[in-house]
């Protein structure tokens, strides 16, 4: 059990006290500008005649008849409002204008809009929240604790869809190393037809199809200090889609002169198309690690008479010399381990070498960059391994939802992972 003293007590007292002072001072302030903003529109004081004002035309309209003139409108009352704020819920009282016809007449308060639930404050935290990466279950979980209230889901989602996820800005800081990636997500997509569910509900049919999120991730190796530059929601991962992902990436300042040094990528043919257009003069790094992997599968243990365990060892063997080419300390040596290994396993692992000679040039792209800046670190370099971590949060994301509704929610879904890693 935690003991809480006197001077913690006050204080927290004093706090309480504070903050329900200002709450009420807000909720008076809130209605003197309604009552103001009244004024403002029917050009007179609750206690002068509507005469007076003449022939003047205010921004109020009626709804019915659709007048504008403030001569026509007289005040009706208040009527009872309720707003969530930061502090807690605030009640206060609308004013009511109705027009000499009987209708009502829509005032254009600057400070509530009709229907509006959420003060400004609160919309501004959701969009911190968002900021931050905070699920939207969890800022339910917050506003309920804070301000004492429930706001729906669905409700913070519209919130969250609405805040831009990216602006188009020019970086003020341009990573030396680029990795890309594509993680692939379910999408339902509407198919045009309809029909009713179990409680004759008209629905529209959708179909599930799969697109692609294509990230961005900046490194500077010689900190090893990264950070999401973009990403976007495309069909695929063809060249069409990676050239519009590059070319958004090349309008916001990311191109050799600003200091870009390689691009690290998983040696996708749509993607490899795009970076030999868009960034014919800068280095690619084929993924050690893609490779690495297609080399293992590569290994043929033909021996019927090993057994499983036997048939991995053997396996091993193998890869622990492979691996061992690209742990060379510089590119010829590696070139020569290469030769080496190709000579020995020609005849018995055609698959295997064909494999290792195939981009061979891209593979080893890494040691001209650590000829020229040696205190670079060379874990930055060779794999995709940085953006590799950062699309498990995405995976855990899609695993979890199974399957999104809209490309909004979707990118909104995304941008909520992504956001606190973002570069500006």
């Amino acid at each position: 059990m935690v003991r809480v003293s006197g001077k913690e007590s006050g204080c927290k007292d004093f706090v309480e006290r504070l903050g329900q002072a200002l709450f009420e001072e807000m909720g008076r302030q809130f209605q003197t500008q309604l009552d103001a903003e009244v004024e403002q529109w029917l050009y007179r004081s609750s206690h002068q005649r509507r005469k007076q004002v003449k022939q003047q035309h205010s921004r109020a309209q009626c709804g019915c008849c659709g007048s504008r003139r403030a001569s026509d409108f007289s005040r009706n009352g208040h009527r009872r409002r309720q707003m969530v704020t930061t502090l807690g819920v605030m009640t206060f009282w609308l004013p009511r204008v109705v027009c000499k016809c009987g209708g009502s007449v829509r005032i254009p308060f600057s400070i509530v809009k009709p229907y509006q639930r959420l003060w400004v404050d609160v919309i501004e935290q959701v969009e911190r929240w968002a900021g931050w990466g905070v699920s939207l279950r969890r800022m339910q979980a917050e506003i309920g604790e804070t301000m004492q209230t429930q706001v729906g889901l669905r409700k913070l989602n519209e919130l969250v869809q609405t805040i831009p996820y990216l602006a188009n800005t020019t970086l003020s800081s341009v990573p030396p190393v680029i990795l890309l990636d594509a993680i692939w997500v379910t999408l339902l997509q509407p198919t045009g037809e309809g029909y009713q569910d179990t409680h004759q509900r008209q629905r529209t049919r959708k179909q599930r199809h799969k697109v692609a999120v294509l990230v961005a991730l900046g490194v500077w190796p010689q900190s090893g200090h990264w950070e999401v530059l973009d990403w976007q929601i495309a069909s695929g991962e063809d060249q069409h889609a990676w050239e519009t992902f590059l070319l958004a990436l090349e309008e916001r300042g990311v191109y050799r002169e600003r200091g870009v040094q390689l691009i690290v990528h998983d040696g996708g043919k749509g993607l490899i198309a795009a970076l030999t257009l868009i960034y014919p003069h800068i280095p690619h790094q084929r993924c050690l690690f893609h490779k690495l992997r297609n080399l293992w599968h590569a290994i043929r243990i033909d021996d019927d008479t090993l057994d499983r365990h036997a048939r991995h060892d053997a396996k091993m063997t193998i890869f622990q010399q492979v691996r061992a080419i690209y742990r060379a300390s510089t590119a010829s040596l590696a070139t020569a381990r290469r030769d080496a290994f190709c000579n020995d396993y020609q005849a018995t692992q055609p698959d295997l070498v064909a494999t290792l000679q195939r981009d061979w040039a891209d593979t080893i792209t890494f040691y001209r960059l650590l000829e020229r800046f040696p205190s670079w670190l060379v874990t930055t370099l060779r794999t995709t391994s940085l953006l590799e971590r950062v699309n498990r949060l995405l995976r855990r994301l899609f695993r979890a939802a199974g399957a999104f509704h809209s490309v909004s929610g979707l990118l909104a879904a995304v941008s909520r992972v992504l956001l606190p890693y973002r570069v500006t």
